[in-house]
């Protein structure tokens, strides 16, 4: 039997609450270099907006993490079971996050509440997917148990896929001034695709 989960809007906003907090927003001014094939937008932020250096440098160790493969022992004894990496490298997104510093930057915060969405959602995928070996959990990170896994869900596929995209427009977006390929899909800079990644995690 498939199990889902739901993040309806109340669910969004107890979230963001709880990790973010309640306060008042800056603004961000963009402009656009009308270049379709660099498609690539300029962020124009005062001095007073200039992101942290940590938050840079998490936005590009976390970028690199989920574009190549991972080297962790338990995956590798896993049989580099796709959803396990998947797993494991949500997990790592979470917890070297640098959130006091990405509070009060409106938007920033709106691209890391989507982030947050997409890897709880793909934490409870691996529990979904091993619930059957443990009702409460327990064999998430069972590797012994990987044959009895159930396969990996297209739906996990697309939410790590999002992750990526979205770890990938945050490091043009901060890192190289908005000049890079991108997906279309933070609010940082704008996308067009954004509202399209908030509708996965919030119907999926």
């Amino acid at each position: 039997m498939k199990r889902k989960i739901l993040f309806g809007s109340a669910t969004i906003a107890v979230i963001i609450i709880a990790t973010l907090g309640v306060r008042e927003y800056g603004a961000l001014k963009y402009s656009s270099d009308n270049n379709d094939s660099t498609n690539s937008n300029i962020l124009e932020a005062s001095e007073s907006q200039i992101y942290h250096p940590e938050i840079g440098e998490w936005v590009s160790k976390m970028n690199l993490l989920l574009s190549e493969p991972l080297n962790d022992p338990k995956l590798k004894k896993a049989g580099n079971d796709e959803g396990f990496e998947y797993y494991l490298k949500s997990l790592v997104v979470n917890d070297e996050s640098p959130l006091h510093l990405i509070k009060g930057n409106k938007k920033l915060e709106e691209d890391y509440t989507t982030l947050f969405l997409l890897t709880s959602y793909i934490s409870h995928m691996q529990f979904a997917r091993t619930v059957h070996l443990g009702p409460n959990g327990e064999a998430k990170e069972s590797i012994e148990l990987v044959d009895e896994w159930a396969p990996t869900d297209e739906n996990t596929h697309k939410a790590f896929e999002y992750m990526k995209q979205i770890m990938n427009d945050l490091d043009v977006a901060i890192n190289h001034k908005g000049k890079g390929e991108l997906y279309g899909v933070t609010h940082l800079l704008n996308g067009d695709k954004a509202s399209e990644v908030k509708k996965f995690v919030t119907s999926s």
